[in-house]
């Protein structure tokens, strides 16, 4: 019997067109497994999930809860394919943590632009000649509760004696009576916090115990001088106001 070994039969016409037919089976079954698997992939990199997006520029050290607080996210879908690695989808992962860098507006946020929140962080934010005073409860009204939230500024005027002035421009509000300090997980203090010098401090103290405080916000960025109420030198009010 003739030997039929592949040697042999590609040395046959027939066995010659065998082998050809056998060759194009194989790389058509190639060729529909790799459309599969490229049809697949380009799917599941289109497929649109959910993230969460900042809607405008988040400071370091922002908490979690303040910027759902502030809305200043926005949920949105994009692409499988255009998450960045550790994307979150949920606010809920926000809470009990602060913002570990600058984020940027349209930029996603990940699992790597924050940290946990701790505890002892007010202590942090003031060094040197800074003190932390608190000021006694504020109605909405003179407060601006809730609106005004920790790493925002103020300026803080003072009511005596039927007289109305500044006791001081550009205030950084470490605290307020919904939020704890930025990057702290203890309990709101149930008034607010403002981080002043300690030259200050007194003067504070002192309209604390015998005046009426009046907090006005100040722009995020952009704010100009604040102009002071002129009063006499004895005055504890400003005189003349600051950046």
């Amino acid at each position: 019997m003739e030997n039929l070994a592949p040697s042999r039969l590609l040395k046959t016409r027939q066995g010659t067109i065998v082998v050809g037919v056998a060759a194009a089976v194989l790389a058509a079954i190639l060729l529909l497994v790799y459309l599969s698997h490229y049809r697949s992939s380009v799917k599941g990199s289109t497929e649109p999930v959910t993230v969460l997006v900042a809607k405008r520029l988040i400071p370091k050290g922002t908490t979690g809860a303040s910027i759902a607080t502030k809305n200043l996210f926005v949920v949105t879908t994009i692409p499988k394919g255009q998450l960045k690695i550790g994307t979150i989808s949920d606010p809920a992962v926000l809470q009990g943590t602060v913002a570990a860098a600058d984020i940027f507006p349209r930029q996603q946020l990940t699992s790597a632009d924050f940290t946990v929140a701790s505890t002892g962080a007010l202590a942090a934010q003031i060094k040197g000649t800074w003190r932390a005073i608190g000021l006694p409860a504020l109605d909405a009204a003179h407060g601006l509760t809730p609106a005004i939230q920790p790493g925002d500024h103020v300026d803080a005027y003072g009511q005596l004696d039927g007289k109305l002035g500044l006791l001081m421009a550009n205030v950084l509000v470490l605290a307020s009576p919904t939020q704890p300090a930025v990057g702290s997980t203890a309990p709101v203090s149930g008034s607010y916090i403002l981080r002043v010098p300690a030259t200050k401090a007194p003067k504070f103290a002192f309209m604390g115990q015998n005046g009426t405080f009046w907090l006005v916000l100040r722009p995020a960025t952009g704010a100009h001088g604040t102009q002071a109420v002129s009063l006499p030198k004895e005055s504890i009010f400003e005189t003349r106001g600051g950046q």
